[in-house]
């Protein structure tokens, strides 16, 4: 009898070994490694003319495994000098939530935000018509932000935009000299003989930033 008992207790212990290590792998868990995340990108096509029109392209999206904060996320994007945005339009949402977007008075700042979570593998696409200025520079770099409302996540994505003019790229607009249309002066005069002075020649040319340092002197030898 104490043989068959010691057996039995031994059965009912391997049964419970048995359930501790099979527990974990038939309740359904979430794996450690599965989060949520937050993504960016921020892209244009082609140059933006000077007086012309160019268009941003922004997605915001969530590559994680699990939604992101249920008090939603919101991106900014402050536009750079010599940009002004005419138009927005969300081109895409599979966020699961509510997208809205909104400019500034100025329009040169866009806000968007998501009424709720980004679903994992969700995504919104924002498309910005943007007005040039005549004067704008000749390159610009626009950066644009995501943030949970309510969370730690936040993603960021710059993009660079060629703005072409008559001063850009060594281009001299028809004006010569260094390409900015300006002129080619200082001249050092070191080491030229001087032709336009009376006795000594510090003061020979008056061009802007001029130097003479030859200090040279003249006699003249009337036959």
């Amino acid at each position: 009898m104490a043989i068959h008992t010691l057996r039995r207790r031994f059965a009912s212990l391997g049964t419970v070994l048995g359930l501790g290590v099979a527990l974990p792998f038939a309740v359904g868990v979430t794996p450690a490694y599965a989060q949520a995340q937050l993504g960016i990108t921020k892209t244009h096509a082609g140059d933006f003319p000077r007086g012309g029109q160019g268009i941003f392209t922004i997605t915001v999206s969530n590559p994680g495994d699990e939604p992101t904060s249920p008090a939603g996320t919101r991106m900014t994007d402050t536009f750079p000098a010599g940009l002004t945005a005419t138009s927005i339009a969300i081109t895409q949402n599979t966020t699961g939530s509510g997208v809205g977007c909104f400019l500034n008075d100025p329009r040169t700042r866009l806000e968007c935000e998501t009424t709720g979570p980004i679903d994992p593998g969700g995504r919104y696409t924002v498309e910005v018509t943007m007005s040039v200025a005549q004067d704008a520079p000749c390159t610009v770099t626009n950066t644009a932000s995501v943030i949970e409302i309510q969370g730690g996540l936040s993603a960021s994505a710059s993009d660079t935009v060629n703005i072409p003019g008559p001063n850009c790229n060594g281009g001299n607009g028809g004006n010569g000299g260094n390409g900015g249309g300006t002129s080619i002066l200082p001249i050092s005069l070191n080491g030229l003989i001087p032709m336009f002075n009376n006795i000594n020649t510090n003061n020979n040319i008056n061009s802007p930033g001029a130097s003479n340092t030859n200090n040279q002197n003249f006699r003249v030898n009337t036959p």
